[in-house]
């Protein structure tokens, strides 16, 4: 009889237990069967909170807001190799996880950097277009207090997981991975990949500084 109490004891103990401590969510992890446009809206609700609470949370809080909804939302490694395109396969592997690792942190760190403060802006939705290659076009403007708006279209596809990812943005026309593609090239060509490495790491210093 006292065993079988124990029993109904550690029973309810265990599902007490579970009630005030319920096992932790991975936000690591996208929803499944997102849309395009829901990615996107993941991602700007998400600048929008950072830039509400800038201040409070300074450089280090909105980095750590942003990596996971940067990472699901954007194909990093595949923007990277993009970037560096026949320099990518004179690398070796650990060169490839040294500049996909960097590249991914300064991204993060740049969203972080220039989204730091609130002034009223808010994100509009205009349409979805199909490209070529099956992917898709979402077209956003953020909105300014004082009525300019931004343009900002995200060339989207399909990774392995049939998850909905970022390959490109264009801000105001402006492609973001032709810029980093003239950029790094350059530096390649002048200086070497080791050189690149190292100025991608000072952008991150420098990011850090502006809290």
């Amino acid at each position: 009889m006292k065993s079988h109490y124990n029993l109904i004891l550690l029973h309810y103990l265990i599902v007490f237990s579970l009630m005030l401590f319920p096992p932790a969510l991975s936000y690591s992890q996208p929803p499944e069967n997102e849309t395009p446009e829901q990615v996107i809206h993941e991602l700007q609700a998400t600048l929008i909170q950072v830039m509400q609470k800038g201040a409070e949370l300074g450089y280090q809080g909105r980095f750590d807001l942003l990596a996971p909804v940067v990472q699901r939302s954007h194909d990093l490694p595949a923007i990277i190799k993009a970037v560096l395109g026949t320099h990518w396969n004179k690398l070796t592997e650990e060169q490839h996880q040294a500049i996909t690792e960097m590249f991914s942190k300064l991204s993060i760190a740049t969203y972080a950097e220039r989204f730091n403060q609130y002034d009223q802006e808010r994100f509009e939705f205009i349409e979805k277009r199909t490209l070529p290659k099956d992917q898709v076009l979402v077209r956003s403007q953020l909105m300014q207090a004082d009525g300019k708006a931004i343009n900002f279209d995200y060339v989207m596809r399909q990774g392995s997981n049939q998850n909905w990812k970022i390959i490109n943005i264009l801000a105001d026309g402006v492609s973001d991975l032709a810029l980093k593609r003239a950029e790094y090239s350059a530096i390649i060509h002048r200086d070497g990949f080791s050189a690149l490495l190292s100025q991608l790491e000072q952008k991150i210093i420098q990011a850090e500084q502006h809290n």
